[in-house]
């Protein structure tokens, strides 16, 4: 049976300084990241589509209206795509965080400590897999794109590989970065992680049949 091909895009580069935990702010991007939104909306432009999916902050939105504008496919904004919500934490750089015990306790073990005021990696997945369990079921066998956050990538993928929650860190999603799953009715086959919208990935595509 034909999967259904989940592309996960982390949004481009953020307009704000580097080291910062924005978490569910609303932080526009910058020049560069306008440009490689631009980038991946001309690399999805030639494939197939059904759908796109992205979260309300502008940062992920923004490539997914362009891509919109240019396949006229159906586009789904969702609150619950989000990055996660770090609470007190939000905005706060790391050399600030890492001055305060709690964060360093959730560096030891990401999955099991909350944000004071926000939320779990648990809780954090849970929401993401609400929304990529509906678009397996709208569109089996279909290719769909999802323009959302790193960190949500990185349990996404982690889940789908059967692995700890604790292996959040070991897992590098840069801007604008593309992780590829295909959704069988058996389980999830992690193809691409943290590949780069260059020639090299449009090779993989083209040996992947799309």
């Amino acid at each position: 049976m034909k999967p259904t091909r989940l592309f996960l895009v982390r949004h481009g580069q953020v307009d704000g300084p580097k080291g910062v935990l924005y978490s569910q702010k609303d932080v526009p991007l910058s020049k560069e990241g306008l440009r490689q939104s631009e980038l991946l909306t001309e690399l999805f432009a030639g494939i197939s589509l059904a759908a796109v999916y992205t979260s309300d902050l502008s940062r992920a939105k923004l490539p997914g209206e362009l891509l919109k504008e240019r396949k006229d496919v159906p586009l789904f904004i969702k609150k619950e795509l989000r990055e996660i919500d770090f609470g007190s934490w939000s905005g706060k750089s790391y050399s600030e965080l890492l001055e305060m015990p709690a964060f360093r306790e959730r560096l030891k073990a990401p999955s099991r400590f909350r944000p004071p005021g926000g939320e779990t990696l648990g809780e954090l997945l849970n929401r993401g897999l609400k929304v990529i369990e509906e678009a397996v079921q709208k569109f089996p066998g279909e290719n769909v794109v999802f323009f959302i956050h790193g960190g949500l990538i990185r349990v996404l993928v982690l889940h789908a590989l059967g692995s700890s929650l604790d292996n959040f860190f070991r897992l590098q999603i840069d801007y604008a970065s593309i992780n590829l799953i295909d959704f069988y009715p058996e389980g999830p086959v992690v193809r691409l992680v943290n590949a780069p919208a260059g020639l090299n990935f449009k090779m993989i595509l083209e040996k992947s049949s799309l």
